[in-house]
């Protein structure tokens, strides 16, 4: 169900509304936490639809022309991608087209305020449309696919990739006219697979029913009551439609508005529409300027039964309420927000500082990868049942059984918790860790009791109070206490070993098809990581393992080689594996010397991105916070490289940052010498780069010196433009911007004299 839409323009929202029983103040923290976990700049959200789950809340959001769309929904809905955010943008710009969006001053929200009518409406379409399949449909896997006729697979196989598609979208992906596609896709309905529904004279075609309970589900992380189990209203009648909000006046200083709650008039017991009108949380406003100022509403005189502003309150003594619960509101002269003291988070800070030196090899450390190595070399352990349980997880959980099976396949984090205080002592965990290295033959678990942090690096698995659990909220949970999975995810593969797994009563069967999916796992992970280090074409053979296992074999495959290539390839080929926009900013800052802050949401991964970085600073070791989960009272200037938790960016104002879910470097200025140099990198095999970089790298600076002493051979005088053309020939036309950047921090007067010559 759709709870809430919002609207964003400028970080103004300026329309929206709230399909649940909420407080305004109940909104206000959700928005709070959404702005705070948003990672990487608002323009990097324009390429598909992304979705974060925050405390039982799916937040689908999704920039198109500098307008942020965010919708939220309960961890059931599905075809919010595919089919109402498409739809809710389409509406939107045809009522205002986006020159109105660019021009808007951040001021006047009222002239959006008439698109809450349609904002209804299409809620209504989405809540209410109809299936036009009834009946038992087939369902459509990459195992299905390869069983109707081959000019069709192309479309299936789009099709169970994303779930929920228009002609459109298949032509997008396939090339094929949009009447092939329609024709192909109708055709694969008469087989009897796919549902379809129209909205707005548009098909959509899903592999599920639109409102199935099979729709893939994710367990909240949180340990409160679920969002779910509060009153869920839904919209009903033409009379909840008239809404109007009236202009906004803006207030003396940037702030957080917080509305007041008014009762909303219901039409019965079960039907309610509230207004989302809340203003983002407090962000640096210094880089809105003046005319960007949030603002304060005022009440409406035409609709009573709206939560609405009033337009005379004073924002000031609100936020004082705010900022004790939620975020400290930085100084005027601050740079970025600082959170609560957290002692335990400190602690985390303090143990998790490391000097790097990477080997001349140019390769990842080799204590660094222990977990790659944890994957045995082809050899599958023989799984010996006595004394422990195999069918323990299936006995202990009911659902996401697959989650677990799939952060032990790929070598993912798990962290199993309790409230007990006798945790460490408990014979139940025992078992279950017992239970987990007998289903994992193919690696060699490291498992770990403690009552702090362990980073996972140092553990595969973890056994940790609950209190330490919001420091792991990117990991493969085990709540032993509620015999729940919390979070992680699947993948084909697992789903159907787990499927397989459940109709099976014997424990050597049961132990047999683990063995075998492992082993056809890992043959596929190696063999394809082969070819790549060879580099072959692996076209034929990835049509044989098609073949052979199955798509989902494939999948699962091709993911873990991307893990385990870390092995054979060289740093810098890692660095532009993850980093692929912007790699010339993250270079710039480290032989610069300015701090760089790689985001992410693993820790393990974080630390590889650091460590493979380190490879450009050959001229001194990194001095790297290799982790963070609380930024205050941390010195940014004392660190080359830090490690964050995703979301965090906004902490960094003055660092250039690495985001590892947008793969994008940014907030640091680009370097046209750099961007050559990393070219010039690339055309170097991976055993050859290493070096490469280490004498280019030293070249620079030799070449900045001997710049420097050409420049300071004039002594007292600056040299003429004759002089100084052919000082300038002598090097390469990009250098000179390079040799002031480098010196800036160095020799800010140095520097300075450079810059007034050229």
């Amino acid at each position: 169900m759709i709870q809430f839409v919002w609207i964003v323009i400028k970080d103004t929202p300026v329309a929206g509304m709230r399909f649940i029983k909420m407080t305004d103040q109940e909104e206000r923290e959700r928005l709070e936490k959404f702005y705070g976990w948003l990672s990487g700049p608002i323009s990097e959200f324009t390429e598909k639809v992304q979705d974060i789950i925050i405390e039982g809340t799916k937040y689908y959001y999704h920039t198109n022309n500098e307008v942020l769309f965010v919708v939220g929904t309960d961890l059931e809905e599905t075809s919010i991608p595919s089919v109402f955010t498409p739809e809710l943008e389409d509406v939107f710009f045809s009522i205002f087209p986006p020159e109105i969006a660019d021009s808007y001053d951040g001021k006047d929200v009222s002239q959006f305020r008439v698109f809450d009518k349609n904002l209804i409406e299409l809620v209504k379409a989405f809540d209410q449309r109809k299936i036009e399949a009834k009946g038992e449909r087939k369902g459509l896997d990459a195992f299905e696919v390869l069983n109707l006729p081959t000019e069709l697979q192309m479309v299936a196989l789009v099709l169970v990739k994303m779930q929920v598609v228009t002609p459109d979208m298949v032509t997008q992906v396939t090339g094929l006219t949009t009447s092939e596609v329609e024709n192909q896709l109708r055709d694969i309905y008469q087989r009897g697979y796919l549902f379809i529904t129209t909205i707005s004279d548009k098909s959509y075609f899903s592999i599920k029913p639109f409102e199935s309970d099979e729709a893939p589900r994710i367990v909240s992380r949180r340990t409160e009551p679920q969002l779910a189990d509060k009153e869920i209203i839904q919209i009903e009648g033409p009379e909840t439609q008239e809404i109007s909000f009236p202009p906004i006046t803006e207030p003396s200083a940037p702030a957080i508005s917080q509305a007041k709650v008014s009762d909303v008039s219901e039409q019965d017991d079960s039907t309610s529409i509230e207004s989302a009108m809340m203003a983002p949380p407090d962000l640096d406003f210094s880089e809105l300027g003046a005319e960007s100022s949030f603002s304060v509403p005022k009440p409406s005189d035409e609709s009573s039964d709206v939560s609405v502003f009033s337009e005379t309150e004073s924002i000031s003594p609100r936020l004082e309420e705010v900022k004790d619960s939620m975020i400290d509101i930085p100084k005027k002269e601050s740079r970025g927000i600082k959170l609560k003291a957290d002692p335990l988070a400190q602690e985390i800070d303090k143990t998790h500082r490391q000097t790097i030196i990477i080997p001349k090899n140019g390769f990842l450390p080799s204590n660094s990868l222990r977990r790659e190595k944890g994957f045995t070399s082809g050899k599958i352990r023989i799984p010996n049942e006595r004394n422990r349980d195999p069918f323990l997880l299936n006995t202990l959980f009911k659902r996401d059984i697959e989650n677990v099976f799939e952060a032990l396949f790929m070598g993912n984090f798990v962290v199993v918790t309790s409230e007990n205080s006798s945790l460490f002592e408990d014979e139940d965990i025992d078992k279950l860790l017992d239970t987990l290295n007998l289903i994992t033959p193919h690696r060699n678990l490291i498992c770990v009791k403690n009552e702090s942090f362990v980073h996972p690096k140092d553990a595969d698995i973890v056994v940790v109070p609950k209190i330490l659990l919001k420091y792991y909220s990117w990991a493969t949970i085990i709540d032993v206490d509620q015999n729940r999975i919390i979070g992680g995810s699947s993948s084909e593969f697992t789903k159907n070993l787990v499927k397989k797994l459940k109709k099976i009563i014997s424990p050597k069967e049961f132990l047999k098809e683990i063995t075998n999916s492992t082993s056809i796992l890992l043959k596929v992970a190696r063999d394809i990581n082969t070819l790549k280090i060879e580099g072959r074409s692996p076209d034929q053979y990835l049509n044989e393992v098609k073949k052979a296992f199955g798509v989902a074999a494939l999948d699962a495959g091709l993911t873990l080689s991307e893990k385990l290539i870390r092995l054979h390839k060289d740093c810098a080929y890692l660095a532009g594996f993850y980093i692929r926009k912007g790699l010339d900013v993250a270079v710039r800052s480290i032989i610069v010397g300015e701090p760089l802050v790689i985001i992410g949401d693993d820790p393990l991964d974080v630390y590889h991105i650091i460590e493979a970085l380190s490879i450009f600073a050959p001229h001194k070791a990194i001095n790297a916070q290799i982790w963070t989960t609380n930024f205050a009272g941390i010195n940014i200037g004392q660190f080359d490289i830090m490690g964050a938790q995703e979301g965090t960016d906004k902490l960094f104002k003055e660092a250039a940052k690495v985001n590892l879910r947008s793969m994008s470097a940014y907030s640091g200025p680009r370097s046209e010498y750099l961007h050559s140099f990393l070219r010039l990198m690339w055309r170097r095999r991976s055993r050859e780069r290493p070096k490469f970089i280490r004498d280019k790298i030293n070249d620079m600076f030799g070449q900045v010196n001997k710049f420097i002493q050409k420049i300071q051979a004039f002594e007292d005088r600056s040299p003429t433009k004759q002089e100084m053309r052919d000082i300038l020939s002598e090097f390469d036309p990009q250098f000179p911007p390079f040799a002031i950047d480098l010196l800036r921090n160095t020799e800010p007067e140095l520097a300075l004299k450079i810059k007034n010559i050229l």
